[in-house]
């Protein structure tokens, strides 16, 4: 068996780590060319120092009094966790189950991820991709994104990944998306099967545990009367009295909802204190017991919101209104597009180059202010990169247009090719051939927001919103990386030709 021996980075000594080759494939175009874009995105991962960054992000609070073993596993666990996050972002982001499956059965994937040696494929199981997965935040991965930014933008230090020239980064074409979260369709009295599922899968828990509190009915039954309910509310539809028989039944909805909030809580003061008692650790009680708080305080605003909507008849303003009681931060997003009028999720903004890589991004947690606005803010952090060729000119499409963005971008001597929303105005606009070309060539960046979403596997099934903007962070990364890499791999045959 032939043996290589590669180190772990080339900046720093660490011993050598042996692992075979990689088995040799006949005659199969598009594995050769999926294996030699891999190759060119691990050179690029050690040419573009964010291995070295990874080492130094694992350092951040380590402790110094850490043995040499100790830090010498750190260093590799953060170098695996760099190249884990990196190929599931680009392998469309799919369940951790899958992916460990792939990894453990395929050698050019986990090679890549540095978990294959002599003695096998090691370090790849749902557990430990987890934490791989989960190893930087989003603002350390934007700090890599940024160095690989800065390199391939600069004429002196393109040359270090591989690139014949600098990548032009002074034309930033701007559009706004919706990013769904993982929730179903907001129906008032489903919220209320949602909180009492929950809760009754607690008090499941708590009970299997051996600690119990009377109850008149038990879990399964109360959750079986919950189902039977959300039956009946179905079917009053299409029928005569049919919002008589909506009232009626919500109004028994809502006093099941509030006998399960009673023995959740019970159960929940009981687990508190006698969690000693159980099989459960402390911090798996304390998740338990965090699951009944939050669904509790959701109670009775999910109720008041059903009532006043179903009863009531009366509109609940948007600020109050509660559309998944799981992704809190869930916002209605008015977009206006046919078969879309309306989606459920965070606003992202995108920031595309001429060369296609993106230059910058924001997944906005809250109500995202107008797009105009968006712009500036994204122009200022831009500005912030060390790039030889500042930001010449912004396109984007109608809703980045405004009288007050203009004349910001006109102060900065910044060209404005931003679609102006009167036709008037357009009209004029069009007779300029710059803004004619680069009007045309932004036709291109809402493919690149669905490559982009494509990466992201769709609609993310990340749970919260800390985990979608490190998975944003992640696929923008690793969309830059694939990009640049195809580059490199594409320029080898010019290079030996050369030579």
């Amino acid at each position: 068996m032939k043996q290589r021996t590669e180190p772990v980075t080339g900046e720093l000594g660490f011993q050598s780590w042996l692992r075979p080759a990689l088995p040799a494939v006949g005659r199969n175009v598009d594995y050769h060319r999926f294996r030699e874009q891999l190759e060119a995105t691990d050179r690029l991962l050690r040419s573009s120092h964010l291995e070295a960054m990874a080492m130094d992000f694992a350092l951040e609070g380590w402790h110094d009094n850490a043995s040499p073993a100790d830090l010498d596993r750190r260093l590799r666990g953060a170098i695996k966790a760099l190249r884990v996050s990196v190929l599931h972002a680009m392998t469309g982001r799919q369940a951790l189950r899958k992916f460990s499956v792939a990894l453990s059965g395929s050698e050019q994937l986990a090679d890549f991820c540095g978990a294959r040696t002599l003695s096998g494929i090691k370090g790849v199981s749902k557990s430990a991709l987890k934490r791989d997965l989960n190893f930087f935040n989003a603002e350390q991965v934007r700090r890599m994104h940024q160095v690989l930014l800065e390199m391939s933008g600069e004429e002196d230090r393109a040359g270090e990944l591989g690139l014949l020239a600098a990548l032009d980064h002074s034309v930033c074409l701007i559009d706004c998306t919706c990013l769904e979260t993982p929730i179903h369709y907001p129906t008032d009295w489903v919220l209320l099967r949602d909180v009492s599922r929950t809760l009754l899968k607690a008090i499941l828990l708590i009970r299997r545990a051996g600690l119990r509190h009377r109850m008149p009915e038990a879990p399964e039954r109360l959750a079986g009367r919950m189902n039977r309910l959300c039956v009946a509310m179905t079917h009053t539809r299409r029928r005569v009295d049919g919002k008589r028989r909506r009232k009626r039944v919500l109004r028994e909805m809502k006093h099941l909802l509030k006998t399960v909030g009673k023995h959740a809580r019970r159960h929940r003061e009981l687990l508190a204190g006698k969690w000693p008692q159980t099989g459960y650790t402390e911090p798996q009680a304390a998740q338990i017991i965090a699951r009944i708080d939050r669904m509790l305080g959701q109670l009775p605003q999910v109720i008041k919101q059903a009532h006043e909507r179903i009863i009531g008849a009366r509109r609940v303003a948007d600020a109050e209104k509660i559309h998944s009681v799981y992704e809190t931060d869930t916002l209605v997003i008015v977009r206006g597009k046919a078969g879309r009028e309306v989606e459920f999720g965070n606003t992202l903004l995108i920031s595309e180059t001429m060369s296609g890589l993106i230059s910058d991004w924001q997944l906005h947690e809250h109500r995202a202010p107008a797009e105009w606005q968006q712009v500036q803010t994204s122009i200022e952090r831009q500005n912030k990169y060390d790039l030889s060729a500042p930001i010449i000119a912004v396109v984007g499409d109608r809703g980045t247009a405004s009288k007050q963005g203009s004349k910001l971008l006109d102060a900065a001597d910044i060209y404005d090719a931003t679609c102006p929303r009167s036709p008037a105005e357009l009209k004029e606009r069009l007779r300029e051939e710059p803004f004619c070309q680069l009007q045309k060539r932004r036709g291109s960046t809402e493919a690149r927001i669905a490559i982009l979403k494509q990466r992201l596997g769709g609609r993310l099934t990340n749970k919260g919103f800390a985990s979608r903007e490190r998975a944003v962070a992640w696929s923008v990364l690793s969309h830059n990386l694939w990009l640049i890499a195809r580059l490199l791999a594409a320029a080898r045959p010019t290079l030996r030709a050369a030579a």
